[in-house]
Formats: structure tokens, C-alpha cells, sequence
């Protein structure tokens, strides 16, 4: 994930932790999502011990989905 990816979603983490809204936006869910997708490839990782086996792979592959999908609304909340 590129650097000023990261930044926008560690901010965007740290809104939402501080945010008291009862219904979670789309963005919020997203960002739960990534973040939930990140912790379970490291504890499947370090299961593993190899970032080459298969459901560390597969957990990648939806976490860049996400992370894609993130990115995509974050532009059209700008544009």
C-alpha cells in the first residue's frame, strides 16, 4: 500500500475511534474491514510462517479489494 494511502486510512481511523456516531458510514465500515482483514493475515501469517502460503495470499488478495474499494469512494467523496 502506497504511504499517503496508509495516512489517509490511519486518519481516517483515528475520526471514526473519536466519532460517537451510533450508525457507521460506508467509509467506516470499509475502514473496520481493512483494518480486521490486516489483523487476521498477520495471525494467519504468523501461523503459517510464510507469506507465501495460500490463505495468506487469499487474505491479501481481499484486502487489497478493500482497500481498492476504499480508495475509489474516498475519491468520489472529493470529486
Amino acid at each position: 500500500m502506497a504511504y499517503a494511502e496508509q495516512e489517509v486510512l490511519q486518519c481516517d481511523s483515528k475520526r471514526h475511534a473519536t466519532n460517537s456516531c451510533a450508525c457507521p458510514s460506508p467509509i467506516q465500515k470499509l475502514e473496520d474491514e481493512i483494518q480486521q482483514l490486516r489483523d487476521k493475515m498477520e495471525q494467519t501469517y504468523l501461523q503459517e510462517a510464510s507469506f507465501n502460503a495460500e490463505i495468506v495470499i487469499e487474505i491479501s488478495r481481499r484486502l487489497d479489494q478493500k482497500i481498492n474499494e476504499y480508495m475509489k469512494r474516498r475519491r468520489q467523496l472529493t470529486s
